[in-house]
């Protein structure tokens, strides 16, 4: 388990969550990433935190947009940092959904 990150750029803490991890094994359809995939976004898990403490801006976000499967309005935010020792950044993705609490959604390392 993962304890809640407080990320300075957003002045909120970040929650991990089942959806987060169910996401580094499932596309967005739900059709299983190939294996591959799977270990290449969860050999990256073990920087999100820093990333998300150590983002002093936002990358990209997308205001709030209705989800019909999800029945409710979200936002996602995407941060990215420079982690020492590897050669290009890492991009983590977090979303909220509703009013809820902002949460861990995906990472996977920038192609320079």
């Amino acid at each position: 388990m993962i304890k809640p990150a407080y990320c300075p750029v957003l002045n909120e803490y970040v929650v991990f969550n089942s959806k987060g991890f169910r996401h580094l094994r499932y596309d967005t359809h739900g059709k299983p990433r190939n294996r591959k995939e799977q270990l290449y976004k969860l050999q990256l898990l073990r920087y999100v935190v820093a990333v998300i403490k150590k983002s002093s801006v936002i990358y990209d976000y997308k205001k709030e947009q209705y989800s019909h499967p999800l029945g409710k309005y979200y936002e996602i935010w995407e941060l990215q940092a420079k982690i020492d020792g590897i050669s290009s950044p890492i991009s983590v993705i977090l979303r909220r959904i509703g009013t809820g609490n902002i949460a861990f959604l995906s990472v996977w390392k920038n192609k320079k």
